[in-house]
């Protein structure tokens, strides 16, 4: 089974059961809604499209809202976007409702107060460089360093200057609440600066009566400076590679990717990988061979998921997208020595001693599967950060629950009874684990889980069982 898990953004090309189907079937594990283009109606259509490629495969596919978040973005154009030359001039306006190719109006007007002449502009993830050469009171002159198009709604990045932009917006919070309400199972905040970012967001979610795993975009400076308690307060972290990789230095990019998947690790939250992963298959039915390094090299990193996003949404192959990079996943982890897993440092939990010694057993024994009864996810996600070598099943109690464990890397789940004792527990894993997986009589798995049901705590059970 592919342990690494992938992310696919729905769009135009993929919000089908058609489509979406061949997506599971070929590696999909959720799917992300970008709350930046979608609309409530457009939501519910694809909730829809969602539940019935459920039913179809059997996978129970996770559902992801990204969040617009304190983004800096152009307005609509009147002809959809200007292209500027080298040397080209062009005005970002406080008052320009209507862009043209003279002027450009963007969504938070009042940052361009805090810009002053020689700062850089980044339109759309760096693909056009502009220079500040004048300020007035309305706007800012800017000259294009380089060719270029500025189009509706892309993002703007200013390296390096605080654009005092809310974290959270009137249109975020009730974006929040609709997702909270509508079978949100993550929730992927956009440039969490602070921990206060990500209380602020849980505390709307519980308000609205939901439940989501946070899932912290580090976008910034300020996010990486103040990443320890960002992790700390969130379930998990997304590199969010195309806006970080302009607020900070290209060069850096790499070795944050690194630090931030380890530290993910050694504190128990899972991380994601996203941004520009097989961008050329926008257009072109094969990768190159530096992103298919590239998705190699997130996965030695110890990441749990691997996204697409513009691959699944607008381009013109969304299914082998998901197949190529199902593959790339497949073959690397088979590569991986998944003998050495992070070492916790001073006194640990109940639960993460048995989530050791699980891990390890594997190791040492002949081990088939792990088994997990898990009533909240708790114990299947605390076996998967120390990356076993072999696959976790998880009974679930519900698909809800389900959903929320399977962006854990090797964790397969599965929906089942709740069990009165362990007897009934272990017996009917033994069913579940020959049905899943086709195991043989006299194969060995190791059950874990936490007992009573409903009422434990913590995971306090292990067992080795055979076939």
């Amino acid at each position: 089974m592919k342990k690494t898990k992938i992310i696919c953004t729905i769009g135009p090309v993929s919000d089908s059961v058609e489509v979406m189907e061949k997506m599971v079937n070929n590696g999909m594990n959720c799917a992300r809604i970008n709350l930046s283009h979608a609309t409530e109606d457009g939501i519910l259509k694809t909730l829809e499209v969602i539940r019935d490629v459920r039913k179809k495969t059997g996978v129970p596919v996770a559902v992801m809202y990204d969040t617009k978040g304190p983004e800096f973005r152009t307005l609509k154009f009147k002809s959809g976007g200007v292209t500027l030359k080298k040397g080209d001039t062009i005005r970002m306006s406080k008052s320009c409702i209507q862009c043209n190719e003279n002027e450009f109006g963007v969504n938070h007007k009042e940052a361009i107060d805090f810009i002053k002449v020689g700062d850089k502009v980044l339109i759309d993830n760096a693909l056009l460089e502009l220079e500040v050469i004048d300020k007035k009171e309305d706007y800012v002159e800017l000259k294009a360093l380089g060719e270029g198009k500025i189009l509706n709604h892309k993002t703007i990045n200013v390296p390096g200057v605080d654009l005092k932009l809310d974290f959270m917006s009137e249109s975020d919070k009730k974006d929040i609440s609709f997702a909270a309400k509508h079978a949100c199972d993550y929730l992927a905040l956009s440039f969490v600066n602070t921990k206060e970012d990500v209380i602020e967001a849980r505390e709307i979610i519980e308000e609205a009566g939901g439940d989501a795993l946070i899932i912290s975009k580090i976008e910034s400076r300020k996010g990486i400076d103040n990443i320890d308690d960002i992790i700390n307060e969130s379930d998990g972290i997304m590199v969010a590679r195309g806006d970080l990789g302009v607020e900070v230095p290209m060069e850096e990019l790499p070795m944050l990717q690194k630090s931030i998947i380890r530290k993910c690790r050694e504190k128990g939250k899972f991380a994601i990988v996203a941004t520009e992963m097989l961008a050329s298959m926008y257009e072109n039915p094969r990768p190159t061979r530096a992103e298919v390094s590239d998705i190699a090299n997130a996965i030695l990193d110890g990441t749990d998921c691997v996204m697409l996003s513009g691959e699944t949404t607008v381009g013109k192959y969304p299914v082998p997208s998901v197949s190529i990079m199902n593959r790339i996943c497949k073959y690397v982890e088979s590569t991986i020595d998944y003998s050495k897993h992070i070492s916790y440092k001073g006194t640990i939990s109940t639960s993460d001693t048995i989530a050791k010694l699980v891990a390890e057993a594997v190791e040492y024994s002949d081990i088939k599967l792990i088994v997990t009864t898990t009533m909240t996810g708790f114990t299947a996600r605390k076996i998967s950060n120390l990356r076993p070598n072999t696959t976790i099943l998880a009974c679930c109690p519900s698909s809800h629950i389900a959903e929320k464990v399977i962006l854990n890397f090797g964790v397969k789940p599965v929906i089942t009874d709740i069990y009165e004792n362990t007897d009934e527990m272990v017996e009917n894993s033994r069913k579940i684990a020959k049905k899943e997986f086709n195991l043989n009589e006299g194969d060995l798995i190791v059950v874990t889980g936490g007992f009573p049901l409903g009422k434990a705590r913590r995971t306090n059970y292990i067992r080795i069982e055979k076939i």
